[in-house]
């Protein structure tokens, strides 16, 4: 397998995206990594695990957290793991990079990522 994932991070969809980004600033003590106005990207304290929250448009039905792998290269990824009858759907041009969904033998999805190098959201430091 020549497809290489990293993991991105859980994506929590959200309807008031201040008070929930106060939530895991203020009473869980996460950093903000990330930020845009319908999208923020948490770090832990150690810098390694992430967690996102969003107020946008869903990419998978119902309301689970959506899981994300990051991807070099989106199209190879989605040539190689289409063949092998796993992916859910095509490769998606989005502001923040191009993504598609996979499914394991379990059923759950995940979406594969290659960030774009211009991203809407932006650095916090």
């Amino acid at each position: 397998m020549t497809t290489q994932c990293r993991f991105g991070f859980v994506l929590e969809y959200v309807t008031d995206i201040e008070a929930v980004k106060s939530f895991y600033v203020d009473v869980l003590g996460l950093e903000i990594e990330r930020e845009a106005p319908v999208f923020v990207q948490f770090k832990d304290r150690d810098g390694g695990n992430h967690y996102a929250i969003a107020s946008d448009e869903r990419l998978s039905e119902g309301k689970e957290p959506e899981i994300y792998w990051t991807i070099d290269d989106a199209e190879a990824a989605y040539t190689e793991l289409s063949g092998k009858g796993v992916t859910t759907s095509e490769v998606r041009a989005m502001p923040f990079g191009k993504v598609f969904g996979v499914t394991d033998p379990a059923g759950q999805q995940s979406f594969l990522i290659e960030f774009a190098a211009q991203r809407p959201s932006q650095p916090v430091s």
